[in-house]
């Protein structure tokens, strides 16, 4: 559809020149309204970018040498019986750890139980029935929060 313009107003058509500058300035301002803290935005920025995370846990945790050899998004890990968790980052180190990283927009929802709760789903995938405890590698699950969390000294970096 074609609409012309005249003194700032649309009252005809547009040339497909000017919907398709139209168009690109729609998208330019729904992507001013995007941040990290964005479940949709944070999964495409970092899918498959193990490049990006590696740098953001080199900070986080403060282990400049540390290194990611695998990252997935939006990784869901079913608990038949009660409730089921989606990690909003699931990556894995060089030393074979697993860092869960939660990004978390909301006042509400990045407190201790959920970071055990989580902690406890991706230890009961790590282990194949009858092998050794001793055979779990190391986990980390981060919170990467807009906000202090309220009674946590330290939020503004992870817990």
């Amino acid at each position: 559809m074609e609409i012309r313009k005249q003194k700032g107003k649309q009252v005809g058509r547009l040339t497909v020149t000017e919907q398709i500058d139209q168009k690109h300035q729609e998208d330019l301002q729904r992507l001013r309204g995007f941040r990290l803290l964005d479940d949709d935005f944070l999964t495409k920025c970092f899918e498959g970018d193990t490049a990006s995370i590696e740098l953001v846990l080199q900070i986080v945790l403060e282990k400049p040498d540390l290194k990611v050899l695998d990252v997935r998004t939006q990784v869901f890990v079913e608990n038949l019986l009660n409730r089921s968790v989606r990690f909003d980052i699931l990556a894995t180190d060089s030393t074979g750890a697993k860092i869960n990283v939660e990004i978390q927009r909301a006042d509400k929802g990045a407190g201790r139980k959920r970071a055990r709760y989580n902690s406890s789903m991706m230890d009961a995938t790590l282990l194949k029935k009858g092998d050794d405890f001793d055979n779990l590698p190391e986990t980390w699950v981060v919170f990467i929060v807009g906000r202090r969390i309220e009674g946590e000294a330290n939020s503004e970096l992870f817990f």
